[in-house]
């Protein structure tokens, strides 16, 4: 049991680096996707801004670190103890400085918690203080549990099951799914509903640019007035906000409705509909509504490119974010 949920931080681990060096994302290959991630992010938080103006090299530097721990450091999940201890331990650190440097909600902390398996009891023993083991652990020791060969022989076929499927999606996380036997495509095909040893990547493919989707009402359709979020981007001197590990789910679908269209995300086109109702349960979940009493006749959104200011910026405006228009991301509609 303990092999397999080390094994499933391997595959979470090594599926996270070995995706960004196959995927031939240039950023990877040059390292040069730290420049980008900090500020296209999700939700960046309040660090997200100071670690971005940090120099290139700092960087470079941080991406190498972090393809070392998700590709090599994995395999000494099963190596013996101390060299699997120095393995944990380094993959805490890094899911903590993601948790520093983000908003991801519980993917840091899940991570870190499958982590400690890696440790022993005699490890995990000197960290606990005496008056916490005093208050909470018991001295005894539970007596094992004895199997019978029918329950043994099926946890070991679920375990062999589990270890089989795992090292698929491993496989076509590295060599793609096409390179697979027609045979074993169909098996992975039919697997794939149930969201267990699907393919992992995050953040594969870096993204380079930060649209964002501004969306406006009017009663005349002159004067257009902004519909402000509680976390996503919006005013240029906004406050980044820590919210993990709450997740804000409006504010981050908008981050993937702004890298394609509205025709590709229906729900959207459902968004403004809500917004021309002031449906209580929609408007809750932004921090503005610049129409409380009539909603307006007319909507429309725009997108806009963000990034971040650098320090001189930001001292003579007081802006984190700075920003370009693109062009419109809603045409002009008015609702029936």
């Amino acid at each position: 049991l303990i092999f397999l949920f080390w094994f499933l931080l391997f595959r979470l681990m090594f599926s996270s680096g070995i995706g960004k060096i196959v995927s031939r994302d240039p950023t990877w290959k040059n390292l040069t996707a730290l420049n980008f991630h900090y500020f296209t992010q999700p939700l960046p938080n309040p660090f997200s801004w100071y670690v971005h103006q940090l120099p290139e090299l700092f960087h470079k530097l941080s991406v190498l670190i972090m393809l070392f721990i998700e590709t090599i450091v994995p395999l000494f999940y099963f190596a013996p103890r101390t060299l699997r201890h120095i393995a944990g331990i380094l993959t805490v650190l890094l899911q903590i400085i993601i948790m520093i440097t983000g908003n991801y909600t519980y993917f840091n902390i899940l991570t870190i918690t499958i982590c400690i398996l890696l440790l022993d009891n005699k490890f995990l023993d000197n960290l606990i203080p005496e008056k916490m083991k005093k208050k909470f652990l018991n001295d005894k020791i539970s007596e094992s549990v004895s199997l019978s060969f029918f329950k043994k022989s099926a946890i070991f076929c679920l375990a062999v099951i589990i270890i089989f499927f795992g090292t698929l999606q491993l496989y076509t996380t590295v060599f793609g799914y096409w390179n697979l036997p027609i045979k074993m495509q169909n098996i992975v095909k039919s697997i794939s509903p149930m969201r267990t040893f699907n393919r992992y990547g995050l953040f594969t493919v870096m993204t380079t640019k930060r649209p964002e989707i501004v969306i406006e009402g009017s009663d005349d359709g002159v004067n257009w007035k902004e519909y402000k979020f509680k976390y996503k981007p919006s005013d240029l001197d906004g406050k980044l906000p820590f919210v993990a590990p709450y997740q804000p789910r409006l504010d981050w679908q908008m981050w993937f409705a702004a890298l394609g269209s509205y025709q590709n995300n229906p729900w959207f086109i459902k968004f403004i509909e809500h917004l021309g109702k002031n449906t209580p349960e929609v408007i809750n979940l932004l921090l503005y509504n610049p129409f409380p009493d009539n909603p307006p006749k007319y909507f429309r959104a725009l997108s806009y490119d963000y990034k971040f200011t650098d320090f001189e910026e930001r001292n003579k405006t007081g802006n984190i974010w700075k920003r370009e228009l693109i062009g419109i991301y809603l045409p002009e509609s008015r609702l029936n």
